[in-house]
């Protein structure tokens, strides 16, 4: 039985694997490069999903970073709990196999509680007085105290918001090596997100998220040195490519003045109520999903969005089960952007009404995935009042993190949501040499491993 590592670099397409980024160049060389089709929507949890179980979002449940819970009416996003997917996963089956094996999960979404033997994600303390903290969780729990004490606490202001950069990914990368030299699993899984940031800042073929690719590439250099010296086999995975934007679309927006999308006049600014709208789209990148409360909606909603400038498909029940998107969790209907287009979820039509939230890292609170919390409000004052509030959360105390720049026309880059488009899409690259393929869908990736750990 072999070892491999099967490392996550978020966002890497094989359009940009080059003279910049000699050492995924050279692994390449050696080894194979394939174009990868995402999961439709091409998010990170839905692929993390089917590269685990080797499933559409239609067999595991996943299909999108978050979704709506009509017994809770309730937007849940960026769960942990590994209990959320549906399927065998890789863990598992490399455990049916061979029960001796070790594994670990090294910030792999829905880590915790899985069956891996070592797992670590990121996962803040909430503290009873409304304080929060940074830290991390692990599986078994000295786990923890070992990671703490070689590579120090995890940077959770770089690993997402207007600080998001390569310290958290070098941190992670570390843990990798640690993990590799001292636990030597069979398998390891892991997520490297670092390219994501500006990619989406500034879009993919900026300057800054070109040099982006030049910094993860030297970083990468130490992790695969490591791995081919202890004979381990190294697999290096995107879950999507990016794609340039200029126009946010305010679904929830045009939803509202139709008279679908419902709010409460809180004291703290309006806030959605999914339970009460009659229809609210969830958005994320290039993709929505639309919950309608009443059958009887459904076309003239559809008929709405499709009109919607920037919206290039709507997708109803059938359409979604052509995608290998459909399942309970979904949308009732699920739009799909143009290319140069991204779905913004606020729902607001007055700025002064906006919830106390959309100036704040707060991605639980949001009905979708906001981007601008990559963004601190220009100028010096902006900066400022960052560091303030960094300091002040290491300090523990409970304030508002109110550092973001709610300026959706910022921001350059969108995960690219044209499965077409393979070469700005997804890629894997293996440093074992497999057959030649035009693109292989991302749920491939969980057979790729197991038939090379199993020789």
């Amino acid at each position: 039985m072999r070892r491999v590592l099967l490392l996550n670099v978020a966002a890497l397409s094989g359009s940009q694997i080059g003279e910049r980024t000699p050492t995924l160049k050279a692994l390449a060389e050696r080894g194979t490069l394939t174009p990868m089709v995402p999961p439709f929507g091409a998010l990170t949890c839905p692929a993390h999903a089917s590269m685990s179980t080797g499933l559409p979002p239609s067999g595991h449940g996943i299909v999108g970073n978050g979704w709506y819970e009509r017994a809770h009416a309730k937007v849940f996003n960026w769960g942990r709990s590994n209990h959320l997917i549906s399927g065998e996963q890789m863990f598992e089956a490399v455990k049916r196999r061979a029960p001796d094996a070790k594994t670990a999960s090294l910030l792999w979404r829905y880590s915790a509680h899985s069956a891996a033997d070592l797992k670590v994600i990121e996962r803040p303390t909430y503290w009873a007085s409304g304080q929060k903290t940074f830290d991390f969780y692990t599986e078994p729990g000295d786990l923890h105290g070992r990671a703490l004490k070689a590579l120090g606490p995890f940077p959770f202001p770089f690993f997402w918001g207007p600080l998001a950069g390569w310290k958290s990914t070098g941190w992670i990368l570390d843990l990798v090596k640690l993990v590799l030299r001292e636990d030597q699993p069979t398998l390891t899984m892991a997520y490297a997100p670092f390219l994501d940031y500006d990619a989406q800042r500034f879009g993919p073929d900026d300057p800054r998220a070109l040099e982006a690719l030049t910094t993860l590439d030297a970083g990468l250099a130490a992790v695969l040195e490591l791995a081919e010296a202890s004979g381990v086999d190294v697999a290096i995975v995107s879950d999507y490519g990016f794609v340039a934007v200029e126009r946010p679309v305010f679904l929830n927006r045009v939803l509202r003045e139709a008279g679908y999308v419902a709010v409460h006049a809180a004291d703290n600014g309006e806030m959605l109520e999914p339970g009460l709208s009659r229809a609210f789209a969830h958005c994320d990148n290039q993709l929505a999903h639309v919950y309608v409360d009443d059958p009887c909606d459904l076309q003239a909603v559809a008929r709405l969005l499709a009109e919607t400038p920037g919206v290039a498909r709507v997708l109803d029940a059938a359409d979604q089960r052509v995608e290998g998107l459909s399942h309970p969790r979904c949308g009732d209907l699920v739009c799909v952007a143009e290319r140069d287009a991204w779905f913004a979820y606020p729902y607001w039509l007055d700025e002064a009404k906006a919830p106390d939230f959309a100036r704040c890292i707060a991605i639980f609170d949001k009905p979708g995935f906001d981007p601008c919390e990559l963004f601190a409000p220009p100028g010096f004052g902006g900066k400022l009042h960052l560091g303030r509030r960094v300091l002040q959360k290491k300090m523990g105390l409970a304030v508002p993190f109110d550092v973001v720049d709610p300026d959706a026309t910022r921001v350059g880059g969108a995960r690219n949501a044209d499965r077409g488009d393979v070469q700005n899409g997804a890629v894997l690259l293996t440093s074992w040499a497999r057959p030649e393929a035009a693109s292989l869908p991302l749920e491939a990736v969980k057979q790729v491993v197991l038939d090379r750990l199993f020789d």
